[in-house]
């Protein structure tokens, strides 16, 4: 008896407890698989160009940099290397340039055309004129001055006189009544230049008192 018993309580110890996995019941059936298709959606109107294909991947080479060369000389690789050229191509759209006219009577620059208008003509400016008058008298004054120093053939007179000469000539013709020949002759003057002076009351002897000054005045 206490062996069979022993048996039966070592086969009930060794067998494995079993637990139910679910409840009891019908199983729920299995997904249906249904095939959906998608219809191809309509193509984009655009007036973009088409894009291009990308492009397939390329290994990408070695670099190779110039070592660099210096040279001694400014060569024309230099100049073209160091040259801008949007630079260039714009002065040479340009074109030569062509300067403005100048009314500066030293300029070295023709004066091309009518000029500007309304711009005044600097041979009529009065300022010059007094100028170049000035000048010719002073060189035929300093021509008659040496003419008269070497007393040549080519002296017929004298012709530009200072306050002295006035004051002489002035004398004898209001004081003395001489002729304007014989005052020419008697002072070596050229012919005519005694009618230049006008007539009598243009220039006179300045008088004080009843007295005569050693002055010309020019009445």
């Amino acid at each position: 008896m206490g062996a069979s018993g022993s048996k039966a309580s070592r086969a009930a110890g060794s067998a494995a407890r079993q637990y139910p996995k679910g409840p009891k019941g019908p199983r729920p059936p299995p997904p249906s698989t249904t095939t959906t298709t998608t219809a191809p959606a309509p193509p984009k109107t655009t007036n973009a160009p088409p894009q291009p294909p990308p492009a397939q991947d390329h290994a990408a080479g070695p670099t190779v940099r110039p070592q660099p060369r210096a040279a001694p000389a400014r060569s024309e690789a230099i100049n073209l290397d160091a040259s801008d050229p949007d630079f260039a191509r714009s002065l040479r759209s340009l074109g030569p340039v062509q300067p403005n006219p100048t009314l500066s009577p030293s300029s070295a620059f023709g004066q091309r055309g009518a000029g500007r208008a309304g711009a005044p003509d600097p041979r009529k400016n009065p300022a010059i004129a007094v100028l170049e008058a000035r000048a010719e008298l002073q060189r035929k004054a300093e021509a008659e001055q040496e003419a008269r120093a070497k007393q040549g053939r080519g002296f017929v007179g004298k012709e530009f006189l200072d306050v002295f000469d006035l004051r002489q000539v002035v004398f004898e013709r209001d004081v003395k009544g001489r002729g304007e020949r014989e005052i020419e002759r008697r002072l070596g003057l050229k012919e005519g230049v005694v009618a230049k002076l006008g007539g009598e009351g243009v220039l006179g002897l300045a008088r004080e008192q009843g007295r005569e000054k050693g002055a010309v005045d020019v009445v």
